[in-house]
């Protein structure tokens, strides 16, 4: 990893005043600024991240340490039912999640992160808790009183019709709902049975018709419900006992209501950022399963939602994590969330398999979700001695293996190229005043491959090399 500084240049001869820190010039997204004789220098090299050589030796100056942008992420965590399915080594998917998020709040390298933290489903507040008819329930009904009972997991239907898939598959017969008396969370299909074959087994008691059930679709679809935290954003490791706790209480289920869940993470994070402007804030979606509550539930819509989150100001990119048994995948579950990723800004999902060690890759997950690209956004440094900030004169540059190069300034995140890379601010100076100087993906990557002693620098004084 690269070491940071910021480097001030006070040289009179990069300065069009006669105080040493007060510049003055063009400002890079304004016409003068492109185009005015001597107040933009233009770039002539196309190397590889967008470098152009270095700035001359005259503009050598004060140098301190850099302020990296500080990073606070909003987790909205999937705790629907599915999140009880055992994996390959015999505990749930929450267990091992939970055991995840738990040491990434702990880890000393966590220190100085903000955390936040919201689950999916949250129930609808005028839900009932259980029902025996579809009246009851309103409209979170129908009332759960039947389900296939040709298919693994619960189905819900009301006639024969709805067990047959379009392929023509059938799963049925539709039947009474039906748990065993000992521990009704578990559902069985053969009433008046025993519910456990085992001899070693739990006894589970008799599998027993359901008088009482739950309402299928309590979930809210309330984007600001999910925009509200369980645990609010705070740095670790202060927030950490309000983030334990608010985890340990957390039991899943009920459905996905990803899109409603997705939107509110990134109003949270919008908040947030709004509020904090100097810092990153990001929304990671951690799910194990694709949207089957609340509209919209086709991928495309859902990844519109994210692909909002990065063209709003503030940009708040949607990370993700999804958690798969093989079959899963084989249905196409990453690649779908691959696709809001990509429409995120996050270029693609991170995959837990279940059949090997969740805990170990979630937190791997998050791990590099708290390092992502965080040597590639900046402070915006003040001039040397508290004079305003001209925009004009403020140049990157890269410094590796004993050559300088200066890193040219592109206008925007659209503007990057792929292969040479550059910087921009988060706000053009001509629409607002910028908080972060980004490197482009190919500048950041140059940055983050250097070799140890590398260094970047934020210039100020100099007039802006532009492409």
């Amino acid at each position: 990893m690269t070491s940071l500084f910021i480097t001030g240049w006070l040289s009179a001869a990069c300065s069009s005043s006669s105080h040493p820190s007060q510049v003055s010039g063009g400002d890079p997204d304004s016409a003068g600024g492109r185009n005015g004789a001597g107040s933009i220098q233009t770039g002539t090299s196309s190397e590889a991240g967008g470098s152009g050589g270095g700035l001359t030796d005259a503009c050598a100056g004060v140098v301190s340490t850099a302020r990296p942008i500080p990073l606070d992420m909003y987790i909205m965590l999937d705790t629907s039912s599915s999140m009880l399915d055992v994996t390959t080594a015999n505990v749930s998917k929450w267990d091992a999640v939970k055991s995840a998020l738990e040491a990434f709040i702990k880890d000393q390298a966590s220190a100085g992160l903000g955390v936040g933290l919201q689950y999916f489903p949250l129930e609808k507040p005028s839900a009932p808790t259980s029902c025996a008819s579809n009246a009851e329930c309103g409209d979170s009904g129908p009332c759960l009183l039947k389900i296939c009972n040709g298919v693994e997991g619960i189905y819900p239907c009301q006639a024969a019709a709805d067990c047959v898939d379009s392929s023509g598959k059938d799963y049925g017969p539709c039947m009474q709902l039906a748990q065993c008396s000992n521990d009704p969370d578990y559902v069985c299909f053969t009433p008046g049975k025993p519910c456990t074959a085992a001899a070693a087994a739990p006894d589970l008691g008799t599998c027993t018709v359901t008088a009482r059930s739950v309402c299928e679709h309590t979930a809210s679809c309330d984007a600001a419900a999910y925009a509200a935290p369980s645990a609010a954003i705070a740095a670790l490791p202060g927030a950490a006992t309000s983030l334990l706790t608010s985890i340990d209480s957390k039991m899943p289920s009920g459905n996905t209501p990803t899109a409603p869940a997705l939107s509110g993470a990134l109003q949270q994070a919008s908040a947030w950022a709004s509020a904090h402007a100097n810092h990153r804030v990001v929304a990671v979606l951690a799910t194990d399963g694709l949207p089957t509550e609340c509209m919209p539930t086709d991928i495309a819509a859902v990844a519109g939602i994210a692909a909002a989150g990065v063209a709003a100001r503030p940009s708040i990119s949607t990370f993700v994590i999804g958690v798969f048994a093989p079959s899963d995948i084989a249905q196409g579950a990453q690649s779908n969330l691959n696709a809001i990723a990509a429409q995120g800004g996050t270029t693609k999902a991170f995959l837990v398999d279940t059949t090997q060690d969740v805990s170990k890759q979630f937190l791997t997950a998050l791990d590099t979700i708290r390092g992502a690209r965080l040597a590639c956004e900046f402070q915006i440094p003040s001039s040397a001695i508290d004079q305003t900030l001209d925009f004009g004169h403020v140049n990157v540059q890269l410094t590796s293996q004993g050559r300088a190069d200066v890193v040219y300034y592109v206008g925007s995140a659209s503007a990057c190229d792929a292969a040479t890379g550059g910087w921009y601010y988060d706000v053009a100076p001509t629409a607002g005043t910028p908080t972060k100087i980004i490197a482009c993906p190919a500048s950041c990557s140059a940055f983050q491959a250097a070799e140890v002693g590398a260094s970047v620098g934020i210039a100020v004084g100099c007039t802006t090399v532009v492409k």
